[in-house]
Order: structure tokens, then sequence, then C-alpha cells
């Protein structure tokens, strides 16, 4: 009988390895995702990484799905993270301006009260009446009521007004 001589079978091809930057990109995006873009630069970062090494093994290396989906959450991740921030950014603004209008209200007010205490001082010391006005060497400089001359913190103009008017502010709405 003759018999065919039986050889084992050839060894298998070896699996290509799996790229662990495109399974980080993959992490990263999905994560990107869940925290609001926190992790999607990384993510993007990652998967061009790990295409570019997939790319030079020649076969050697797989992983290029897991690749590309990291970079489409990651990138996902990013504009969701952007249009976040924007929306935050419309609804502080106006916040913000808000604030800042009354900051300046107020300082502006106590500039006022301040011109006023020292154009009554003025007016008491050097027996003035109540149609009189003081002139700002009056009420400001080293020897006066006031070393300084104050200034509305929204860039207004302070008058001094007669004794018997308050002084005011060229900004609508800064009095006292």
């Amino acid at each position: 009988m003759n018999s065919v001589p039986s050889f084992p079978p050839p060894p298998l091809p070896p699996l290509p390895r799996r790229s662990q930057l495109a399974v980080a990109s993959l992490v990263l995006g999905i994560l990107g995702l869940v925290l609001c873009g926190l992790t999607g630069i990384p993510a993007v970062i990652c998967a061009h990484m790990a295409r570019s090494r997939i790319r030079r093994a020649g076969g050697a290396a797989s992983g290029d799905g897991l690749a590309i989906t990291g970079l489409i959450t990651g990138y996902f991740a990013i504009g969701l993270s952007l249009i976040i921030l924007l929306l935050l950014s419309a609804v502080a603004m106006p916040n913000f301006t808000r604030a800042r209008h009354t900051a300046q209200h107020g300082s502006c007010t106590v500039n006022l009260r301040l011109i006023a205490g020292a154009k009554a001082t003025w007016a008491l010391e050097h027996n003035k009446g109540p149609a009189d006005v003081p002139t700002d060497s009056d009420l400001f400089g080293a020897d006066s009521y006031i070393r300084d001359k104050p200034r509305c913190p929204a860039g207004g103009t302070y008058s001094l007004n007669p004794v018997s008017k308050k002084p005011t502010c060229s900004v609508p709405g800064h009095a006292y």
C-alpha cells in the first residue's frame, strides 16, 4: 500500500497586533463625549498617531477602525465643548456687563456723596449761601477737603452745582 506521507499543516501567519493607541483614542473619544470634551483633543492626537503607525506597520498592526472611531468621537467631543462654551459665555456676558455697571454706579454714588460732603463743609466754613457754587480749587487739592478730584468710573464728568443742589454726574442714572 502506498501511503502518502502526511505533513503537518503549515503554520498560520501571526495575527496583526492591535494598536494600543487606537484603543486609547476610542476610550478618550468616548470619555470626551461623556465629559463634554475634556479628553477630545488627546483622543484626536492618539487617533492620528495610531493611524500613522498602523499604515507604516504594513499589516503587522490592526485597529484602524478603532482609530477612526476615536477620531470621530474626539472631534465630536471638541465640537460639543465649543458649543457648550459659547452657550455659557452667551449667558455669562450680560451678567458680567450688568455687574460692571452696578459697580460703576456704586462707586460713582460714593464719589458724589464725598463731593457733597466737601461742598457742605466748604459752604459752612466760608458762610456761603444756597446759590453759591464752589470751584474745583475750593474743594480739591492738597490743602482742601478732598486731595484729588474723584473721577466717575464710567467716564462721566461731575458738576459741583450750587450749594442747595446735589452734585451730579453726566452719565445717565448716576445719582444718589
